[in-house]
């Protein structure tokens, strides 16, 4: 399961917000038994509902670009979408106490 939360929009077109991929869930069983991961195509799709919520709609999507620089557990990762005209530039980010590393970059065209 994935939850957006605590969603903001700000006005210059930035959407911050935090994806939750809930560690109890069955699809983590059998990805990577032992050692969960949350699969790309999850993440993508969290980005998409966002934009949706946030009334970026379209019928035909194009991916350009996503770039998956670590596999990452289930858990909460903060993200940010920046709307460009018919685009969606996506940023999810890895946060510990100290710093945010970028884990995942991507575009969503409409």
């Amino acid at each position: 399961m994935i939850l957006s939360a605590r969603l903001q929009t700000l006005p210059e077109g930035i959407l911050k917000g935090v994806f939750y991929f809930d560690p109890s869930d069955g699809i983590y069983k059998e990805h990577f038994p032992g050692n969960p991961v949350v699969p790309g195509s999850l993440i993508v799709n969290a980005f998409m509902e966002a934009g949706k919520s946030a009334g970026f709609n379209g019928d035909k999507l194009i991916l350009k670009g996503f770039r998956f620089k670590k596999f990452i557990s289930p858990g909460e990762y903060a993200y940010r979408i920046e709307l460009i005209q018919d685009q969606m530039k996506c940023r999810l980010f890895e946060t510990d106490s100290n710093s945010m590393e970028t884990v995942v970059t991507g575009t969503i065209k409409i």
